[in-house]
C-alpha cells in the first residue's frame, strides 16, 4: 500500500493525526519509557546499512520502539537462501529488492516514519550523506563487507556518531559499542594493520566481536569458509541481536545510563544459557587474543584442506520446451555422478542429447575381486539413475526410465527421458551433495522408530526390494562377529589388498588430480592406522603383518564400527539379474539419501554381500581354501540374522551400518562430468 493509503486506513480506525498515532501505537512502551522519551525517539534518526541478515530485524525493532526517522541502504535482492534468518525474506519477496521490501514493511507499522533510502548501498562517495543528522548507526552490513564497515566506523567516529554492532554468532549475539568520545576506535580495537589479507580481516573482526566465544562448543567450524564467504547463521541469533541493539541504541539516543564502549564487550548465548561481558584491554593486541587467533587460524587452515564435492548452482530456466537447456542436462548429469560406487571407481559413461541421458556401464574401470560379474558396478548404475530422477524434479521434470533398452548392448543400463510434468521438487535433492560414507565410530544413539519407518518407506516404491533392519544390541554383536570374519579375508587376499591400495590417494594432490578412489583421511583410520596403511602398501609387507596377526586389527576396526552403531540394514531384491540389481541400486540410493536427510551417518559393509554374491554365482572355488571354512561360518551367521531372506534366489545389494556421528572431514570427489561422455 502507498503511504497515503496507509494513513487513510488509520483514519478509518479513528487515528487522524501523527501525534494521535504515536500516542496510541507506542502506548505500551510507556512505563518503560516516559512520554518525553517517546517523543524524543520519534524525532531521532537511526542509520541502518544493510537490510539483510540482521538489518531487517533491526529496522523493525526500532520502528516498533517508536523511532521516527531512518537512513537505510541495500542494493541486493531476496533469495531462498535468506529464508532461515532475514526478516523480509518470503516467497512473495523472492527476487524483490530488499530495500523496497523493508521500507514497505516499516511503513506498514508506522506510515508517518521518514525513511531516506540509499539504493546503491553505502560507499566513500555517499557516506557523509548517510551519516548526516544521525543519532546512532546500527551496523547491519554483511559480515564479509569488511572494507566498507571499517570506513563506516571510522567516519562515524570523526563525525561524532555512535555505532552499535551485533553479530549473530551461532545461537548467540555478541555486541560492541563504538563511541565517538571515549574508548577505542575500530582499527585500534580490532588491531587492523597494514598488509593484512581479507581472511585476516574477517578473523580479526570475529575474534574482537566475541572475545570469549560461547558458540565454539556447538558450532561446526568446517562450515566456516572465509574464502567462499560462507558460514552458518540462525534466526534465533538474529532476534537476539535485534533485542540487544534496540535496547542499547535507545539508551544512547535518550542518554540513559552509562554506555560502555569498546573495549567493553557483551555476548548472550541462550542456547548455553551464558551471558559474558568484560573489557578486552588492548583489544585484539591482548596476548591471549593473539594466541586464540593463532589457534583458530590453524583450525581454519585445516578446514581449507578438506576435500569435498561442491554442489553446482541450480540454473535458472524459464518455460522448458521439448529440448532441455544444456545447463539443465548438465546439472542433472552432475547430480547423477554423485552416486556411490565401489572404492569410488565411477563405472559410468553417458550419452546426453536433447531431453535424455543414456547410461552405460564402464566395465573396464573395475575388475576387482569384489566386483563379481560387475554386480557392484551395476548397483552403482542404479544409484546414478535415482540421482538423475531426483535432480530432474528441481526443474519440474518427470523421468521416463527405460532399463536395459533393446539393441543397446550389454553395457547399456538405462535410457532416461525427461518431460515437463510439473513434478514437485523431491526433498531429497539437496542431499545428493551431502550423502557420504562415514567410517567414524558412531555413538550408539537409539534411532526413533519413525525414522526407521521412513527408511522402510523409501524402498517400498521399488518392486521386489526389501530393507531388513537390525537394531538390538545382542543381534548387533552377532553382526559384528560376522563382519570381523569377512574383513579378515579382505586383508589376507592379495588381489583385494592390491586393489584397495591402488584406490587409496595418500596425498591431497593425488586425490585432487585423480578425482577417484578415496583420500587417505576418508578412511578415518587415525594416525596409527594411516601409518599402518602406508607401511603395508606392498603385499610383502602385508604378508608379514598378517603372519604377526597385526592385519586382524583392520577387521577388528570393522567389528568395533558395528558395535558402535545404532543399527544395521540389508537391502535385497527378488532376483540376481541386471535389471533386479539396477532397481536395488535405486532403492539403496534413496535409503542412503533419506538417512542423510535425517542426519544419520552411513557406512557400507560390502564384504559380506559381495562375497555372498560371488559364492552364489561363481562357487566356493573362487575363494582360497583357507578362507572357505571362515566363509561357511559367515554364512551360518548371515542366514540366522536374516531368516526372511531367500538366500538362493535374492540379490544382495548391500549390508550397511547406520548411526549418529560427527561429520567426516575428507569426502570423495568425482571426475569432471564431461570425462564420462561416451
Amino acid at each position: 500500500m502507498e503511504k497515503k493509503d496507509l494513513i487513510k486506513k488509520l483514519k478509518e480506525h479513528g487515528i487522524h493525526t501523527k501525534a494521535h498515532f504515536y500516542t496510541e501505537a507506542f502506548s505500551r512502551n510507556i512505563g518503560l519509557l516516559t512520554t518525553a522519551d517517546q517523543a524524543k525517539l520519534s524525532e531521532a534518526t537511526v542509520a541502518i546499512p544493510g537490510m539483510g541478515g540482521v538489518g531487517g530485524a533491526h529496522l523493525m525493532a526500532m520502528i516498533r520502539m517508536g523511532v521516527g526517522k531512518f537512513h537505510i541502504s541495500d542494493f541486493d535482492t531476496f533469495e531462498v537462501a535468506n529464508f532461515n534468518r532475514q526478516y523480509g525474506a518470503t516467497v512473495p519477496s523472492l527476487g524483490q529488492n530488499k530495500l523496497d521490501t523493508m521500507v514497505a514493511q516499516a511503513l506498514s507499522v508506522n506510515p508517518y516514519a521518514e525513511i531516506k533510502t540509499f539504493p546503491q548501498g553505502i560507499s566513500a562517495e555517499n557516506l557523509d550523506e548517510f551519516l548526516d543528522g544521525v543519532d546512532v548507526v546500527i551496523d547491519s552490513l554483511d559480515y564479509f563487507e569488511f572494507d566498507i564497515r571499517r570506513m563506516l566506523f571510522n567516519r562515524a567516529r570523526k563525525k561524532g556518531v555512535y555505532v552499535v554492532t551485533a553479530g549473530p554468532i551461532g545461537f548467540s549475539s555478541a555486541m560492541l559499542v563504538f563511541s565517538p568520545h571515549e574508548g577505542m576506535g575500530f582499527d585500534e580495537y580490532f588491531n587492523i594493520v597494514r598488509d593484512m589479507t581479507p581472511q585476516d580481516h574477517y578473523l580479526s573482526y570475529a575474534m574482537g566481536l566475541a572475545p570469549r566465544s560461547t558458540q565454539i562448543k556447538y558450532m561446526d567450524l568446517s562450515r566456516v569458509d572465509f574464502t567462499a564467504k560462507a558460514g552458518p547463521s540462525s534466526i534465533a541469533a538474529v532476534q537476539l541481536c535485534a533485542g540487544m541493539v534496540a535496547s542499547e541504541a535507545m539508551r544512547i539516543i535518550l542518554g540513559k545510563g552509562r554506555i560502555k564502549p569498546a573495549p567493553h564487550y557483551f555476548q548472550f548465548d541462550f542456547y548455553r544459557q551464558i551471558f559474558r561481558k568484560g573489557k578486552l584491554r588492548g583489544g585484539n593486541r591482548h596476548p591471549i587474543q593473539k594466541l586464540k587467533k593463532s589457534i583458530v587460524n590453524k583450525l581454519l587452515a585445516r578446514n581449507a584442506k578438506i576435500i569435498k564435492p561442491e554442489a553446482p548452482e541450480i540454473p535458472a530456466v524459464g518455460n522448458i520446451t521439448e529440448d532441455l537447456p544444456e545447463p539443465v542436462l548438465e546439472y542433472i548429469l552432475k547430480a547423477g555422478i554423485q552416486a556411490p560406487s565401489g572404492d569410488n571407481v565411477q563405472p559410468w559413461k553417458f550419452k546426453v542429447r536433447n531431453n535424455s541421458i543414456d547410461l552405460y556401464l564402464d566395465k573396464a574401470v573395475d575388475n576387482s575381486f569384489f566386483n563379481v560379474q560387475q554386480i557392484a558396478s551395476i548397483i552403482s548404475c542404479g544409484a546414478v539413475i535415482e540421482n538423475l530422477k531426483i535432480a530432474a524434479t528441481l526443474f519440474g521434470l518427470d523421468s521416463n526410465i527405460h532399463l536395459l533398452p533393446e539393441g543397446g548392448g550389454s553395457d547399456h543400463m538405462a535410457s532416461v527421458t525427461f518431460t515437463d510434468g510439473e513434478i514437485e521438487s523431491d526433498p531429497l535433492s539437496p542431499f545428493i551433495w551431502e550423502r557420504c560414507t562415514n567410517r567414524k565410530l558412531f555413538n550408539k544413539e537409539v534411532i526413533p522408530e519413525s525414522n526407521l519407518e521412513t527408511l522402510s518407506e523409501s524402498v517400498s516404491m521399488f518392486p521386489g526390494v526389501s530393507l531388513h533392519l537390525i537394531t538390538g544390541r545382542e543381534r548387533l554383536k552377532s553382526v559384528a562377529d560376522m563382519v570381523y570374519l569377512a574383513d579378515r579375508i579382505r586383508t589376507e587376499h592379495r588381489p583385494m589388498h592390491e586393489h584397495l591400495n591402488k584406490m587409496i590417494r595418500f596425498t591431497k594432490k593425488e586425490a585432487i588430480d585423480a578425482r577417484d578412489g578415496f583420500p587417505l583421511k576418508n578412511l578415518e583410520a587415525g594416525i596409527a592406522g594411516e601409518i599402518f596403511l602406508k607401511a603395508t602398501r606392498s603385499w610383502a609387507a602385508m604378508t608379514v603383518a598378517n603372519y604377526l596377526g597385526v592385519g586382524r586389527l583392520v577387521a577388528m576396526h570393522a567389528k568395533m564400527g558395528i558395535l558402535s552403531s545404532s543399527g544395521v540394514g540389508l537391502v535385497t531384491v527378488k532376483g540376481t539379474g541386471t535389471k533386479d540389481l539396477l532397481i536395488g541400486g535405486q532403492a539403496l540410493e534413496r535409503t542412503w539419501l533419506n538417512l542423510a536427510k535425517l542426519g544419520i551417518s552411513f557406512q557400507p559393509m560390502a564384504a559380506v554381500t559381495l562375497f555372498w554374491m560371488r559364492w552364489l554365482l561363481s562357487g566356493e572355488n573362487d575363494f582360497l581354501p583357507k578362507h572357505r571354512p571362515l566363509l561357511n561360518r559367515v554364512w551360518d551367521a548371515y542366514k540366522r540374522l536374516f531368516p526372511e531372506v531367500d538366500f538362493e534366489a535374492d540379490g544382495h545389494v548391500l549390508l550397511f551400518r547406520f548411526g549418529v556421528a560427527k561429520p567426516i572431514r575428507q569426502r570423495t570427489i568425482r571426475k569432471y562430468h564431461h570425462s564420462f561422455y561416451r
